[in-house]
C-alpha cells in the first residue's frame, strides 16, 4: 500500500536503466582529460600509453573523451605509468556533490586543454631560467588583456 500511496503523491522513484547507470558523468570526462593532460606533458603518445597498459589505443582515445569510464584498477594503472598519484586526475572537480550535472565538453574545449598542455611542456623544457620568467610575465600580461 505504500507504494500506491507514493505514487499518487508523485514520489516514486523510477529505477536507472542498466545502460542509463552506465552513462559517463563530467567526473568521468574530467579523469579522461587529466589523463590526457599528463600523457602529452610527459611526450607519450596514445599507443605507448596503450602498450604500457595492454590495451588499445583506441580505449585509451574513449577514456580521455570521456566516452567510456575508467575503472579503479586502470585508473591505479594510469597513475603507476604516468608517474602520478590517483588523486591527479581528479584535479579540477572540486568538492564532491551528491549528485553532478553538466555536459560533455566540446571538440573545441578538449583542443585547447591539449594545446595549453604542449606548450606548458616546451615551456617547462627552457633550460634558461631568466628567459622563463620573462615568457610567465609575457604570458600573464596577455592573459589579462
Amino acid at each position: 500500500m505504500a507504494t500506491s500511496e507514493n505514487a499518487s503523491r508523485g514520489k516514486v522513484k523510477r529505477r536507472k536503466s542498466r545502460a542509463e547507470a552506465r552513462r559517463t558523468t563530467p567526473v568521468d570526462v574530467q579523469v579522461g582529460r587529466n589523463v590526457r593532460r599528463r600523457r602529452i606533458e610527459l611526450g607519450m603518445s596514445q599507443t605507448s600509453l596503450a602498450q604500457a597498459c595492454g590495451i588499445t589505443f583506441q580505449q585509451i582515445q574513449k577514456y580521455e573523451n570521456g566516452a567510456n569510464r575508467v575503472s579503479a584498477s586502470r585508473l591505479w594503472q594510469f597513475a603507476a605509468v604516468l608517474g602520478v598519484p590517483v588523486v591527479y586526475f581528479f584535479d579540477g572537480l572540486g568538492t564532491p556533490k551528491a549528485e553532478v550535472k553538466g555536459t560533455n565538453p566540446s571538440k573545441l574545449e578538449r583542443k585547447i586543454d591539449d594545446d595549453t598542455a604542449k606548450i606548458a611542456r616546451k615551456i617547462a623544457s627552457i633550460q634558461d631560467e631568466k628567459l622563463k620568467r620573462r615568457l610567465k610575465t609575457m604570458l600573464a600580461a596577455l592573459a589579462a588583456k
